[in-house]
């Protein structure tokens, strides 16, 4: 049964490090298949379970991210999503696709490794083959503590130091020109934890959005109060703080009128 890498190989190490200049730090976890296949998990994704989360977003409640849903609730509201296609990167518990349905989007596509079975008429499963073979574009897509993991093995991808920055570059294929991007990945000081996530700060974070047109970034409340790049603290659940950013794809092969 094929395992997640537990170190980094010594000719990709300059890629990951950003010739040096970025820490490694070393935690470890395999998620491939595991816990993503016991039934526990998959008995997360019900109607009953989305009736709870949908209970619980009313009331504007947090989950595992903490404070980075409550940025999101804000960033909802000054860019509306209803009756848009919205694209999910990744998913472990039904929350994010919930919120969006919440928040009156038209229907969801979530991309997971994982094969899943929707429980939900306006909800899709798709893995990322499935995502690049139908050549679908959407008008909004969320990504919540998600690119921050492509390339390090973790859920079974491929080693890639840059996977990260060619995920976002996809993105501005999925998502149609002018189609917004609501962004929450591990702000702080440059590090790759292998091979968990990746901390984005001034050396790394502005390649990942290069090409995109921020509309709610460095100068919100959120990434001032947190001392943006210079924060060193873990945040929720031992991982740095995430505030939201609201980008738009500035690809102009053709005038958008989504937003």
């Amino acid at each position: 049964m094929k395992t997640a890498p537990t170190k980094i190989p010594e000719e990709l190490m300059d890629g990951y490090t950003m010739n040096g200049t970025v820490k490694i730090n070393h935690k470890y976890r395999d998620d491939i298949g595991g816990e993503k296949e016991n039934g526990e998990i998959r008995e997360l994704y019900t109607i009953d379970k989305f009736n709870e989360f949908t209970q619980r977003i009313e009331k504007k409640e947090w989950s595992y991210y903490g404070p980075t849903d409550g940025w999101l609730y804000q960033s909802l509201e000054l860019f509306p999503i209803k009756n848009k296609n919205v694209l999910i990167i990744g998913s472990t518990i039904p929350w994010y696709e919930t919120i969006a349905l919440h928040y009156g989007a038209k229907k969801c596509t979530v991309v997971e490794y994982r094969k899943q079975k929707s429980f939900h008429p306006q909800i899709e499963y798709l893995t990322p083959d499935e995502i690049d073979n139908e050549g679908k574009q959407f008008d909004v897509c969320i990504s919540i503590s998600s690119v921050e993991h492509d390339g390090l093995g973790r859920y079974g991808d491929p080693l890639n130091p840059n996977a990260d920055l060619e995920h976002m570059e996809n993105l501005k294929k999925l998502v149609v020109p002018g189609g917004v991007l609501y962004l929450a990945v591990p702000i702080g000081v440059d590090e790759v934890v292998f091979n968990l996530h990746r901390v984005y700060g001034r050396k790394r974070f502005h390649k990942l959005i290069k090409g995109w047109k921020t509309l709610i970034g460095e100068e919100s409340p959120a990434f001032i109060k947190n001392d943006g790049f210079d924060n060193v603290s873990n945040g929720v659940n031992g991982s740095p703080y995430q505030p939201v950013f609201v980008l738009q794809n500035e690809d102009i092969t053709f005038k958008s009128t989504v937003f």
